[in-house]
Parts: structure tokens; sequence; C-alpha cells
């Protein structure tokens, strides 16, 4: 029994019992095993469909939604059908209603409901809400408030799972199910890895294809349809556990990122969404669980200035460019106010200033801290008011669900409330078009063919390789030639699978590693020499003749998430375990050239290998998913030219001892210690600076034209500090285009970085100079391109210490790939 194309009436696990459930899957009806005949039917005299097992197919009940399942065959009404051979269709004998393969039952299809305002997609939406919340008693209200949303059975609303992962793909979590007919979800890069890419085109295509994807899962009841990415923050501090699920440590790229990625998964149009977007952690969030002090109590202390332009814009940017329909509020405090009890981050800011249109989420168990663990508050009854109050919507954990009725019964929460924050959660349902009839869904047809389909298959790769880094090649050893007929691949990730994935993961349809990917290009001989942390060096004897034997030696060293996680920072830079002398060693057995492969998320101190002769060059691949191993194959062999540049400066371990995590400050300051972080206020010598990258073909630039060569101070001194000011709707002010001429021998991408410096700069906490545009285009040899940067009014101005821009009167250079404008800023 099968609907066009080739899917077929299928009993879910091969079931055999009554009560298994029936649904649509591909078809296998050819499969002769026993177990699996559960597509094969009888239709027999009586219009009684059954398993060929004996069990019959039976509606629950004779309304619109009744499940179908298997149960005993006796010859109910329920279990009779008629096949129409007009128009294909299964129908109930007793009533005529069809046989159905679309998605579960949606509350607007049930005759109660069909007339109601709130299922009349005519109506403003504003108008629909408020009639479906003015439907529900008290009771009903109150259980809505955790992320396992009660159903509301009188209204035929289904309970509902908010919380669902799509971080590099469709992730394990609550909402999500890796079963028949979802077994699998593409496993692209981890997000590290993709910010290295610079890719604007690229960052959506992976969002456009996770959001098909998830809106697959959720089309066939795998997945909720709001999905809590991207990460949003900045990644502050090389020790955070969790900065390998950020694009960097640059707020425009970061903003960039973000916004693209939520567009993306939502879709074109915010009233008809494919999948809900979440930026979170807002805000200050960089900190799991460092020398005593983990996320659940730490209180973030951060001045205005950092706030304005380190920690807010990415957000600002998401919410404004990307239109997300979610923001997570964070376990942290900032200046001694828990972010979920924070009304001047969650409704002053993001709502008011911003234009946020959404729901807030509370992390999972962030309300609890509020009250025990920040001792923010001193009552349930106190928290569940203070959260709500602050503009928080909805609670990931138990606090709301077990302590809101109490807290409204006593007086501390008001309907009304209870109402601003429905309002907020039914609004983007009804965007996701959960009260709307499926007809009108523009993505109700994504179907399971676009999970790992051979396009996702082939991006995740692409991605892999666009993003990974050539950090080192000396006398240009790389990219290998077909002489190499023999490689040594050796170290602990060298056979690295899960490994590739990095954290927030799903389960990925194969995952490649180096071994596999090498050995397409040559023989591997493979050791594991040693482990990612340990002090064990009985395999080194094993890698030592494996190197000597081999053309090429190729180390693929770093960490994984015994080293970095989430609930988990590091506590050094450098190799850990006995990586550093397993690397000396290998230099010293290995008959061919060494090739280092850095697998991390964060920052690995890399100042000895760097310095090292016995080194020849040295790759970084991050976390590079389910393709990852072939991606570095592909880079090392020259079948890709590599083009990635760090997102992220490296520092030495000397960072360890100069800064605490606990401390938020960007800028340098001689009293703490503190360098300054990243490129724009760090003040030490990086291993490799931010930006760094290098080419398998050479480059050159020269200027093609400037826009201006001097503006007035006063003009953008009125610009931004207008209320309304945007810098992601300001106009441009300036404009300078440089010509990119490949001289190499080898068509390549190359990435393009824009930066900005003024005067002063470096001084009385002035960045050293900053990102303000960046590209990647594909040139080939001996051709050559321009590219073009604007300028907006605040990118000629600073933050002062309350967080209010100014501008500073002198010479400001955009500088691109070593190209100066000079541009005046004159009273």
């Amino acid at each position: 029994m099968k609907q066009n194309p080739a899917y077929c009436l299928d009993i879910n696990d091969y079931g055999t019992t009554p009560g298994s459930q029936v649904w649509l899957y591909s078809c296998h009806t050819g499969d002769k095993t026993p177990s699996h005949q559960n597509q094969e039917w009888n239709y027999d005299a009586n219009r009684i469909v059954s398993r060929l097992s004996g069990l019959c197919i039976t509606a629950s009940g004779d309304f619109i939604g009744s499940e179908t399942v298997l149960q005993n065959c006796d010859g109910t009404t329920g279990q009779q059908w008629v096949y129409n051979n007009t128009d294909f269709s299964l129908r109930q004998k007793k009533t005529g209603k069809c046989l159905d393969a679309g998605s579960s039952v949606r509350t607007c299809d049930f005759e109660l409901n069909k007339n109601s305002p709130f299922c009349n997609p005519q109506l403003p939406l504003a108008t629909r809400v408020a009639d479906l919340i003015s439907r529900m008693t008290i009771q009903e209200k109150l259980g809505l408030f955790g992320t396992s949303a009660n159903p509301v059975g009188r209204l035929m609303i289904p309970a509902y799972q908010w919380w669902s992962e799509a971080l590099h793909g469709v992730a394990g979590s609550s909402g999500v199910k890796f079963e028949a007919p979802t077994p699998v979800a593409t496993s692209f890069p981890q997000v590290c890895l993709t910010g290295a890419t610079w890719n604007r085109t690229l960052f959506s295509e992976i969002a456009n294809a996770i959001g098909n994807e998830a809106r697959a899962f959720a089309n066939v009841g795998h997945a909720g349809l709001t999905f809590w990415a991207p990460n949003t923050n900045i990644f502050r501090d090389p020790r955070w556990g969790r900065g390998q699920e950020t694009v960097g440590e640059d707020p425009l790229l970061t903003g960039t990122y973000v916004s693209l990625f939520s567009q993306g998964l939502q879709g074109p149009d915010p009233a008809h969404m494919k999948v809900s977007s979440c930026c979170k952690h807002f805000a200050a969030y960089s900190l799991e669980n460092w020398e005593g002090m983990d996320r659940y109590h730490f209180n973030a202390i951060v001045d205005q200035q950092d706030l304005v332009d380190t920690y807010f814009p990415a957000f600002q940017a998401c919410v404004e460019v990307g239109k997300v329909s979610s923001i997570m509020c964070s376990y942290n405090a900032v200046n001694g106010v828990p972010s979920c009890a924070d009304s001047d981050l969650l409704t002053v800011m993001a709502r008011n200033r911003w234009g946020f249109d959404g729901y807030i989420t509370s992390d999972c168990g962030a309300v609890d801290n509020v009250l025990h663990t920040h001792n923010f508050t001193s009552t349930t009854d106190e928290t569940c008011q203070v959260v709500l109050d602050a503009g928080m919507d909805i609670n990931c954990g138990s606090f709301l669900p077990e302590y809101l009725p109490q807290a409204v019964t006593n007086g501390y929460v008001s309907k009304e409330k209870l109402d601003t924050a429905l309002t907020h959660l039914f609004s983007v349902q009804f965007r996701l078009g959960m009260f709307d009839p499926i007809s009108d869904q523009p993505y109700g047809n994504i179907s399971i063919k676009y999970i790992n389909s051979p396009e996702h298959q082939f991006l995740a790769l692409d991605a892999a390789r666009q993003g990974i880094v050539l950090l080192k090649n000396e006398k240009n050893v790389l990219p290998l030639t077909n002489a190499v007929k023999s490689i040594a691949v050796l170290g602990p990730n060298a056979d690295a699978t899960y490994t590739l994935q990095g954290n927030y993961y799903g389960n990925a349809p194969y995952l490649v590693s180096p071994i596999q990917g090498l050995t397409s290009y040559a023989k591997v001989n493979f050791a594991h020499g040693c482990d990612i942390d340990s002090n064990v060096t009985a395999g080194f004897a094993d890698a030592c003749t494996a190197a000597g034997q081999s053309d090429v030696t190729v180390l693929v060293m770093g960490l994984d998430q015994s080293q970095e996680a989430e609930g988990l920072d590091r506590t050094i830079l450098s190799f850990p375990g006995v990586q550093q002398l397993f690397i000396q060693q290998m230099i010293r057995c290995s008959k061919g050239d060494v090739i280092l492969a850095v697998m991390s998320g964060g920052p690995v101190d890399l100042t000895s290998v760097k310095m090292s002769s016995g080194i020849k060059a040295i790759v970084w691949v991050g976390y590079p998913g389910q393709s990852g191993g072939q991606a570095l194959a592909d880079v090392l062999f020259g079948e890709y030219n590599v083009a990635g540049r760090l997102s992220y400066t490296m520092y030495s371990e000397s960072l360890i001892d100069a800064v605490s995590m606990e401390d938020m400050a960007m800028r340098p300051n001689a009293t703490t210690g503190n360098p300054g972080r990243g490129y724009r206020y760090y003040t030490g010598e990086p291993v490799y600076p931010f930006g760094h990258g290098l080419s398998y073909t050479t480059w050159a630039y020269r200027s093609s034209s400037a826009s201006v060569t001097s503006l007035n101070a006063d003009s953008i001194e009125m610009a931004v500090t207008l209320p309304e000011y945007s810098p992601f709707s300001a106009p441009p002010i300036a404009t300078v285009k440089v010509e990119v001429q490949n001289t190499g021998k080898r068509d390549s991408d190359r990435v393009i970085l824009a930066f900005i410096s003024g005067p002063n700069a470096g001084q009385d906490g002035h960045p050293i100079k900053r990102v303000i545009g960046f590209d990647r285009v594909h040139v080939k040899q001996g051709s050559s391109k321009t590219v073009t940067f604007n300028a907006k009014a605040d990118d000629f101005s600073y933050t002062d210490a309350y967080g209010f821009r100014h501008v500073q009167p002198g010479r400001w250079t955009i500088d691109v790939e070593g190209v100066q404008f000079p541009i005046n800023v004159t009273n």
C-alpha cells in the first residue's frame, strides 16, 4: 500500500503487537526477511485492512486527528476502510474520513475550533492570539510555562516541547528524536571552524540546510519547531569550554554570522517561519567552571564600555538584522543582577530599544539559580514575580511549573503578567503555522529527503575545507604531491570520529576520520601514539616505526570534549598530557617531512612547534564535522586550495598567569595585570594573530579608489548620538575599493579583511584596530577582482566609559591587507 512516489504504509520498528504505530516510511517491500514484512497488507471482502500477521489497522476514533495503530482484528467500524479507485484514498467506511500521511493532528482541524477567531488565518495575529488566551482557564495557562508545556485538552492543544537544538546540525535534545524515519542529521563543522571561512554565503547556506532538516524532523513529529541556536556570545577568553560554539572574538563577524544563521533557520518571512531560531546566552556569558567558580554562581562585572562595544553588538544584530524570534537569558548575573531577572536587559534593551519580537526563555535551571545560587530573591513567590516582570516568558526547568501556581495564588504574579508571557509564546507558535491550515504552510512539504541529502553532504565537506587554516608552510612543503606514496598518520586524533563534531551534535550519517580521508590519497601507516591527556608513552614506539617507514608524517593532535566542553573550562593552553613530548619524538623518528594538524575548538599554544625546524607545516582544522577527515586530506594534497583565516587570537601559555577568567574586561589594565583580550586590545605578542592564514598561491593588493579623504566630526557625532541610531541600518559615509590580484599558479579563494584604526589607537581604552568589513572571493591565477568596503558613522567613533559613542577628530586609517586609506576627521 503505497503513497506516491515511493512511501509505504509502515509499522514503526517492525511492530507485531497491538498498539504499534502505523506511519508513512520509505518502501522496502522487497525485503523477504519475515520480521521486516511490515509494509505488506491484506484487504479483504469486509473492507478490513490487516497486516500479514493478522493485526488490523484501527482508527482510535471517528474524529479528525484520531491516531491509527495496529489492533487485534475484531471487525469493528474503526477497522473498516474503503479504497477509492478514483482519488486513490483509503477512507474510513463509517465517516468517509481519510487515512492521512501528514503531520500530527492540528488544533484548528478539530470541529470545535474551526470557527473560532484564533483559527481564522485572515485575522490579525494579535487578535488570534488574544482570542486563544481568553479561552483558557488559569489552571490551563499555568501548565504552559515550562519547556515541556502541558496539553490543553479542552481546546485540543497538544503538549509541546520547546527545547530542540541545532547548533551545527539538528542535535540531541529533549525535543529531537533520532529514530526512523529520522535516524540521522547532517553534521556540519563546529561553528568555530565555520567562522574561519569568513564566508557570508556559506553561513546562509548552512543555516538554510539546517533549517530544512529541522523542519523535516518537525514535519514527522520528531522535533519541535523551536530550535535554540545560535550561540551569540563572544569568544572572550581562550580557556572558555564553549568558545568552540562561536565564530570567534570579533563582534562584527559574530553579529553577521548569527544574523544570517537566524535568517536561514527561520526563512525570509517573519510571519511564516520555517523554524524558530534563538540567540543565546544573553548576556556576557563566557565562563563554565574555572578554579571553583561556576556559571551558576558567576557574577560578571562588566563596565558599560565593554557591554556596548563587545558583549551587546552581536545580540543587537541578531534582533535587528536577523529578526530572531527567541532569546535565551543566561545563567550568570551581570553587575549583580541575574540575567533572567534583569528587566534592563530583557525588556528595556532587547524589546524596547532593539525591537525584539518573540519569546524569551531561561537557560535550563537558570530561574532556580536566581534564588538558590545568586541569592537575588528570598522566596519562590518573589522569584516567579521577578523573572516574569523582567520579561522572561518561559522556564527551561521545573521552577515555574512547580512554584508559579502558588505565586499566582499569593498575589505575586497577576493574570495580566501571565497573559503577556503567553502572548509572546503563542505569537511565535502562530508564526510557525501551528494554528493554520496545513494547506497554508509554506514549509509543510519539507520531507525527510532533505535530511542528509547529497547537497548537504557536499556542503558539510566544502564548509570544512573552506575553514581549515594554514598556519605554517616552510619551503612550501604543502600541498603534498602524488610523489607521496605512504603517510604515517599518528596521534590521538588521527582516528577521531565523534571528536570531529565538537559538542551539541546529533547522529551523523557517517564520520570520516583523518585516517580514512588520507587513505584516499596514499597508503596510510597508522599508530595512535598517545592519548589526548595522559602520561602513558607506551604507544610511542609503534608510532616511531610508522614514521620511519613513511614518506611523510602527519601528526593529528589537539583537544576533545574531555578538555573543553559545556561545564568545563581549560586550565592550560598548551597541548595536554604527553602530546608535546610525542611531537618531539616523532620529529626525531620521521623519515620524511612532519606536518602537524591541530584539532581543537579553542586555541592551543603552538609556540614550540611554530619555532621548530622539524615541523614543516601546521594546519588548524577545528572540529570539522562529518567529512572532516576528507576535508583535511583534500587540503593537504591540494585538491582544495586552503583559504581559511583565524577568527580568534592564538595566545601563549603566559596569558594564563596574566589574567583571571573572572576578569571580564576586554581592555588592558596595568593595575590588575590584564594584558587585554582579542586583537582589538591585546598588548602581548600572539603566537598566531587574529586573521592569520596562509595560502598555496600568492597575492598582491592595490588601491582602486576611495570615496572620501576627509569627514566632518560634528556630523558624525550628531549621527551616532541620536537615540535611534543603529549601526545595522545606518548608511555608509566612506567607501574604499581594493584590487585583489592572484599572482601565483593556483586558482584560489582569498579572505579579505578591512580594519579601521583611529587617533590614539591602543591608548586610553581605544582599540588598536577593529574589523569593519570582510569578504571572501575566488580569483583565478593571473586574474584580479575588486572588493568594496563601506564605513559607517559609528566606525569613526569610540565608546566612552559610560557606553556612549563619541567622535575623535584626527587621522583615521582604513587598512585592507596593507593597502591604507587615510581619512582625516576634522571639526
